[in-house]
């Protein structure tokens, strides 16, 4: 009997079995290929996503419980790339219940206001120290309002210079990274800042900023906005993602803090001129005509210039006598005519800008006057 010998592949079926594997490799591939690049992709924007709502949550948090002891700046520094605001975030203990977050035996610089003895650069971005005064309390001790600080710098790492990293500061302390690759272009800015203008928030040009705590222009910021752009680059590919996040943040308390006064006494009128004329009618008189330029807080800057008050005196005296006020009108020049009766001698006039709360201006003085 005869066994049946095994029968194997002959190469033509091998040879027509390797060309329809290659076919569906061949079919198949392109669209392996679109869908790891649509993964890459997909993986890219949600890490430039995440980078941007990361650190949009990181200052969004710490800048709405902004807050301030009477005489203590709510804002600290406004520029495009760093902002410095005073918060109550963290005590050391349970006898300070406005703190956000309390962290038994916390150092004092990190629970407390910037001390003078401490004063330093507010951030690498200006030279100018903070603060300039020790703040206190309505208990008369040290403010428990600590001054946190956000600003970028540059990125070295990627090579480009529209790519910064995002640090956060409190007090003189060391700063700490938050987050790194967000985009920045030339031409933006990370932070802007709004103030009311006839009932609208409209944003504070650029070419004005940072403005400082001491700034009358400061007072009126009522909200900041964030404009936070995340930065993925594939590493096998090259390709480049950007996410950009918009948000705004009100200052929860500003509006509050503007009830009970209007920070900063405002600027006073940039000029002041008084002028002798004579009047016919309706009966002969003498007059002084007193105009001067408005003050850059009336219809700019902290916007708070509620009337000018106009004050004169004897050349040779010392105490000035309020003798008219005037209403802000949001004007760039204002005239005012002061027509004193029986009256003889030298007279030098005075003007002040007053605010809401009734703080004035540095005086402006005329020229001296002879009357008649």
């Amino acid at each position: 009997m005869k066994r049946a010998r095994p029968r194997g592949f002959t190469v033509v079926e091998i040879i027509v079995a390797m060309v329809l594997t290659l076919a569906v490799f061949a079919i198949t591939l392109p669209f392996v290929r679109a869908q790891t690049r649509a993964l890459g992709v997909s993986a890219g924007r949600l890490d430039a996503d995440q980078l941007a709502r990361y650190a949009q949550r990181a200052v969004d948090t710490d800048l709405r419980r902004t807050t301030a002891d009477a005489g203590q700046p709510m804002l600290v520094y406004a520029g495009p790339l760093a902002i410095s605001f005073t918060a109550n975030l963290l005590a050391r203990d349970t006898l300070d219940p406005s703190a956000s977050e309390i962290s038994a035996g916390a150092a004092t610089t990190l629970t407390e206001s910037w001390r003078l003895s401490d004063a330093a650069a507010i951030n690498p971005l200006t030279a100018r120290a903070f603060p300039a005064q020790d703040y206190v309390g309505a208990d008369g001790e040290i403010s428990h309002n600590e001054t946190i600080s956000y600003y970028l710098a540059p990125d070295t790492i990627t090579g480009r210079n529209d790519i910064y990293v995002l640090y956060r500061q409190v007090n003189a302390r060391p700063a700490v990274q938050i987050v790194r690759n967000l985009h920045v272009p030339g031409d933006s800015a990370f932070f802007s800042y709004y103030r009311p203008v006839g009932g609208v928030l409209t944003r504070i040009a650029s070419n004005r900023l940072p403005l400082f705590w001491d700034s009358v222009a400061v007072d009126s910021v009522r909200s900041v906005g964030l404009r936070v752009a995340g930065y993925y680059r594939d590493r096998t590919t090259g390709a480049e993602t950007i996410r950009t996040v918009y948000w705004t943040t009100v200052l929860a308390n500003s509006a509050l803090r503007t009830a009970t006064g209007c920070g900063a006494a405002p600027a006073a009128a940039s000029s002041f001129s008084a002028s002798k004329q004579s009047v016919s009618t309706p009966r002969p008189m003498t007059r002084v005509e007193l105009a001067w330029n408005a003050s850059a807080d009336d219809a700019g800057g902290a916007t708070d210039v509620r009337q000018y008050m106009v004050e004169w005196r004897l050349d040779s005296g010392t105490e000035w006598t309020t003798i008219g006020s005037v209403p802000s009108a949001a004007a760039s020049n204002y005239a005012w005519y002061h027509s004193p009766q029986r009256v003889a001698g030298t007279y030098v006039y005075g003007v002040r800008a007053l605010d809401c709360g009734g703080a004035a201006s540095p005086r402006v003085t005329s020229s001296a006057i002879v009357l008649p």
